[in-house]
């Protein structure tokens, strides 16, 4: 593929999460649709660029793939194993469009605006929560990784004054009470205080105890 000119993808296709059930060959499928669109390309060369693509997992884990394969068989669709398949996923999401130019030639193209998950697929309530928890480890990443970071740096158990957590991870009082509660709520931590977490204060002391089982299965696998 020769990128002469700049593919320009939809912004909403990372901000809605729509990635979360893409497979890495239709993600790179969506991404040619891109491609035919700024060259310009379409009709029949245009189909056997896609259909004859040679797009592999070259970059997932094999957990993200079988995860993907649950959420996808979860939701009634077939994790695809040939670009024809990736092609009918993208359909089927309405990420893309097939249509014809005044010439009846066949044309690919991105279906805008982006629609957002929620609205094209069969969503229950555990699956949006999972969105709104992606939401918020994208939006507090570092912040999570450092706090994590000094919790087993203290072999699994801190007490400490919130002030020490916040001096240590660089971050905000408010930011470390979310924190704290998402991964209290997550089961991951357990947490010890005189308080309720919304109410921390930098003064006061809290102690925090990884709760193993929980820890390994959402975080990290800790060594004995």
């Amino acid at each position: 593929m020769n990128n002469r000119k700049k593919i320009k993808m939809p912004k909403e296709v990372h901000e809605y999460l729509w990635t979360r059930y893409l497979p890495e060959t239709t993600y790179k499928m969506y991404i040619m649709i891109g491609y035919l669109q700024t060259e310009n390309i379409k009709g029949k060369k245009a189909t056997r660029t896609l259909l004859n693509a040679n797009l592999k997992d070259e970059n997932s884990a094999f957990q993200v793939i079988e995860e993907k394969k649950r959420i996808l068989n979860k939701l009634g669709y077939k994790y695809p194993t040939n670009r024809k398949e990736d092609l009918k996923l993208l359909i089927d999401f309405k990420l893309i469009k097939i249509g014809k130019d005044k010439d009846d030639n066949i044309v690919y193209v991105y279906n805008l605006p982006v629609l957002r998950p929620q609205e094209v697929l069969d969503i229950d309530d555990e699956e949006i929560k999972n969105l709104e928890n992606i939401k918020f480890e994208l939006k507090h990443q570092e912040d999570i990784n450092m706090f994590l970071t000094l919790l087993i740096n203290n072999n699994g158990n801190l007490m400490s004054s919130v002030s020490y957590i916040i001096d240590t991870i660089n971050s905000k009082i408010t930011d470390i009470r979310d924190i704290l509660r998402y991964l209290a709520d997550e089961g991951s931590i357990n947490i010890t205080s005189d308080k309720n977490i919304s109410k921390l204060k930098k003064s006061d002391k809290v102690y925090i105890k990884i709760n193993r089982e929980i820890f390994e299965e959402k975080r990290f696998v800790l060594e004995d």
